[in-house]
């Protein structure tokens, strides 16, 4: 009777399991979806498709939507070294296969998506030992907003969290019977995560730490000399690139490094751990200024976050269990470093710490429900509100179109009166529909170091408008430079849905 018992409630939670990791599924492919053809393009998209459609097309890898003068892009026209390579091999031979453009790019990322739900799945399932704490967790974070804003986008932050989750989960499940190639899969993983985006450092951090934690006492010198083979293999690759035009490679990479007040915060660590709770985190989460009441529901996924670490903490039978710790230490190492090391807050490298916030909240909902008395309906109650917040955010934002009410008109605008050939100011996302063939010219300054004299200037309220509020206080004379020339030398001659577009006197 026991053994009958045993099997029945095997087979139930089998069919939970299938349900909840079904539901994530046909969620995410929605959600995801229905964001990647209705967001607004931005300026990222259009700087990181240039270089990977100019490979494609011409044989070079340079940027040619960004204005050069005055700035530290020195040679970025021929080479881009600002930034690490693998996204831009990836976009190239992704363009390749289906063709370039906006919704190929964005599907890149969606595909990139799923890879770390696997890899996320996966390791929340060795940690936990629990086929139902990993499928919750999969859930949770497939439908999770920001994560799917990430999916939707065409930077390269959704694949450089793949490969460097996938790092993880490799070691994770290689590491009992094969040690050696646990340590080589893993960091070969990590090892492309880094040359996607610098943040592959939060993995390679999380991959030390695990290997120190479950195997300090098993690893040998050999284990450590395979770990550091892809990184010189890596090292060689983006040297030979490099070798193509070192005098370039440097003011475009520190130039990248020093923007923004991007390290602001190594010397005041404490100021950036608690400027990412306010700016990053609860800024994202609904408490920017100027936002509507829908938008402030989202402070519930915060609260729902911290209740879940909270509880993850206080009950002991969680707490004793070595794979509960590692999670939070990974999760802890991701925070930390990241609030140190990027000073300009940006909200889209949430896709390093929230989906592991997201497994703290599995680990402890389901623990609660099993091994605790707090009641299963507030449970239920609880994961309900934080579903429902994170489902009607990515709703929203897809009702809300941008694509066809903001972009599409001012593109059509440009297309029916801008002339062959024309030259336009504004942001590079707006050569999707202009063209990358030297139409479009990306320089918020207008031209106050160029000296170029477009037809048209675009002023985008998220983006060209941002950089000008920044121009007041940190280069005043930029600024007057600006008020000065679209008062005197252009006339506003299309004012809607976000865009101001100026004609030429």
């Amino acid at each position: 009777m026991k053994r009958a018992a045993f099997d029945e409630k095997l087979v139930v939670k089998k069919t939970y399991v299938t349900l909840i990791l079904s539901a994530a599924l046909i969620g995410y492919l929605l959600l995801t979806t229905g964001s990647l053809f209705t967001r607004l393009p931005w300026v990222d998209e259009g700087i990181f498709a240039s270089p990977a459609y100019n490979l494609v097309s011409k044989g070079y890898m340079g940027t040619t939507v960004m204005e050069t003068a005055g700035t530290p892009w020195e040679g970025i026209e021929r080479h881009t070294y600002w930034i690490v390579p693998l996204h831009l091999l990836a976009q190239a031979g992704w363009y390749e296969l289906f063709g370039f453009g906006l919704f190929s790019m964005r599907t890149l990322s969606a595909l990139w998506g799923l890879a770390a739900l696997a890899a996320l799945y996966t390791v929340a399932l060795r940690l936990s030992g629990d086929r139902l704490v990993a499928a919750l967790a999969a859930a949770l974070i497939a439908l999770d907003c920001s994560f799917i804003a990430t999916a939707s986008s065409g930077r390269m932050d959704m694949m450089n969290a793949a490969l460097g989750m996938a790092g993880l989960a490799a070691y994770l499940c290689l590491r009992e019977q094969h040690l050696p190639i646990a340590v080589l899969s893993g960091h070969s993983l990590v090892c492309a995560s880094g040359l996607t985006h610098p943040n592959g450092i939060l993995y390679f951090a999380s991959l030390l730490f695990l290997m120190i934690y479950f195997d300090r006492r098993r690893i040998s010198c050999r284990n450590w000399a395979l770990a550091a083979v892809p990184y010189c293999v890596g090292a060689l690759g983006w040297g030979l690139y490099i070798r193509e035009d070192p005098a370039s490679f440097l003011p475009q990479f520190t130039g990248n490094m020093r923007s923004g007040g991007r390290l602001s915060y190594l010397s005041a660590p404490w100021a950036g751990v608690w400027n990412d709770l306010v700016v990053r985190y609860l800024g994202y989460f609904g408490l920017s200024p100027g936002l509507t009441a829908v938008s402030r529901l989202k402070l519930v996924i915060p609260l729902v976050h911290a209740a879940g670490l909270a509880g993850l903490l206080s009950m002991a039978a969680l707490r004793r269990q070595a794979g509960y710790r590692a999670l939070l230490g990974v999760a802890a190492l991701h925070f930390g470093m990241l609030s140190v090391y990027d000073g300009q807050k940006l909200p889209y490298y949430l896709i390093h710490t929230v989906p592991l916030l997201d497994a703290i909240l599995a680990v402890w909902i389901v623990g609660a429900w099993t091994k605790s008395s707090i009641p299963r309906p507030f449970l239920g109650a609880v994961l309900a509100a934080f579903l429902g917040v994170q489902i009607l955010t990515s709703v929203q934002r897809i009702k809300q179109n941008p694509y066809r009410m903001s972009y599409l008109p001012a593109v059509s605008f440009l297309q029916k009166n801008a002339g062959q050939p024309a030259l336009i100011i504004g942001s590079a996302a707006l050569a999707f529909g202009l063209g990358f063939e030297g139409a479009v010219i990306d320089d918020p300054r207008l031209g106050y170091y160029s000296g170029k004299s477009p037809d048209f200037i675009v002023v985008g309220d998220v983006d060209y408008v941002e950089y000008f509020r920044g121009y007041q206080t940190d280069e005043p004379a930029v600024y007057r430079y600006i008020v000065e020339r679209l008062a005197k030398e252009y006339r506003p001659v299309y004012s809607q849905a976000g865009h101001t577009i100026y004609a030429r006197r």
